[in-house]
């Protein structure tokens, strides 16, 4: 698909909010590549496993969205680039996060490297982005265990720019967007007996 087309264009984009670090201006990038909906998330460093994985799984369960590390968010909604110290290994990020997410779950690391003079105020930084894939007949992802403030069993969701627990109104839409995602509604409703195999397959 489109997402990946990202990697030159990021770095203009990257570039370009080095001049002009807003969130507007990243935002507007994102939206151009993947549509409205999708959330992004901006890390100074990697975080640990099961953070990692509660981020992911939120952002899995809400129509997919990117986290970009190396960029950090200041509390005026600035960006502040200082770029990551060293790229990390995806074998190495798999590994810290696939105990928490199932194997349904797909996203993609990609790496950035400014080694070239192509832009001075870049040289020598590097970035790294996860992107989420929206996987809608795979929703809900549950966090498979328990680590720190991730519950095992839960259903994260953004809510904002923070990931929650889904409330009932939340969980409902989740389920919804499966089923209408793999029964388009052809007008008339499920009927009973449909809906319990569906449910079934879910649990």
């Amino acid at each position: 698909g489109k997402i990946m087309e990202f990697p030159n264009q990021l770095k203009d984009i990257v570039y370009k909010l080095l001049q002009e670090p807003t969130l507007d201006n990243f935002r507007e990038f994102i939206h151009s590549q993947m549509g409205e909906h999708n959330a992004i998330d901006f890390k100074g460093q990697w975080i640990e496993g099961a953070a990692l994985a509660k981020e992911i799984l939120a952002l899995a369960n809400s129509q997919g969205g990117i986290i970009v590390f190396g960029v950090a968010e200041n509390e005026d909604k600035t960006t502040k680039i200082d770029g990551l110290s060293e790229i990390r290994d995806k074998a190495v990020i798999s590994n810290d996060i696939k105990n928490y997410i199932s194997s349904d779950l797909k996203y993609d690391v990609y790496d950035f490297s400014y080694e070239t003079a192509e832009y001075e105020v870049m040289k020598g930084k590097k970035f790294q982005m996860l992107v989420v894939e929206d996987t809608p007949e795979h929703i809900p992802f549950l966090a498979k265990r328990e680590s720190g403030s991730l519950k095992q069993n839960m259903i994260y969701v953004r809510r904002g720019t923070s990931c929650e627990i889904a409330n009932q109104e939340e969980l409902d839409r989740l389920l919804k967007r499966r089923i209408n995602y793999l029964h388009p509604v052809k007008g008339e409703p499920l009927d009973l007996e449909e809906h319990l195999k569906q449910l079934k397959v879910l649990y």
